[in-house]
């Protein structure tokens, strides 16, 4: 038993290494950090994060998040943007806390379009081609999330380049990195294992 576990292990450990490395290989090239080096799109989807850390004061992702949907609309780089995040309650809306932070910098809300079904990165990407339409679009959120997104975006058969976010210090966040390296071998399961996607 005791070497049957530790051959899972092994196995398990060399599954989550070989699938960031599948991931971040097969999209590092539609990682994009200066906007100018973007081609235009209709519209960008912005993925949604808490607006406020669990221990209190605000999230710099979310922020920064924000800022480069700002950026990328303010620029003309995109058209419209869709929100999309998860709604818990009237109390936790994550595409209506990004609208009204958009708001608040400026821009109209006549070309934000709300989408509160993104629980997972695999459902707002789904839900972009199936529920609104769009092939051809601008990710938005950060660099370490940036590659799963492209690589489920590929799976979809979008047309897609992912302008990265900056990213807090990585010391301090540690834990969302962590979390990532595990999400993307969760990733090639739901895609090429249990087929939550059609190609």
């Amino acid at each position: 038993m005791v070497k049957l576990l530790k051959w899972f292990f092994i196995g398990s450990l060399a599954f989550i290494v070989l699938s960031n490395i599948w991931i971040v290989g097969s999209t590092r090239q539609g990682i994009i950090k200066d906007s100018r080096a973007l081609l235009e799109a209709e519209v960008g989807l912005v993925f949604g994060t808490s607006q406020h850390q669990i221990k209190g004061g605000s999230n710099p992702f979310f922020a920064h998040r924000v800022e480069s949907a700002r950026e990328l609309l303010q620029t003309g780089k995109v058209e419209r943007l869709i929100l999309s995040g998860s709604k818990d309650s009237i109390y936790y809306d994550e595409a209506e806390a990004m609208k009204s932070a958009l708001i608040a910098q400026g821009i109209s809300g006549e070309i934000l379009l709300l989408d509160k079904h993104g629980n997972r990165t695999i459902e707002s990407l789904t839900r972009l081609k199936d529920v609104y339409g769009y092939e051809q679009c601008v990710l938005i959120t950060q660099e370490y999330h940036a590659y799963r997104c492209l690589f489920i975006a590929q799976k979809l058969g979008l047309s897609a380049q992912c302008y990265v976010a900056k990213t807090p210090d990585r010391k301090d966040h540690y834990r969302a990195l962590l979390r990532e390296l595990l999400a993307r071998a969760k990733a090639v399961i739901d895609l090429y294992i249990l087929s939550e996607i059609d190609s």
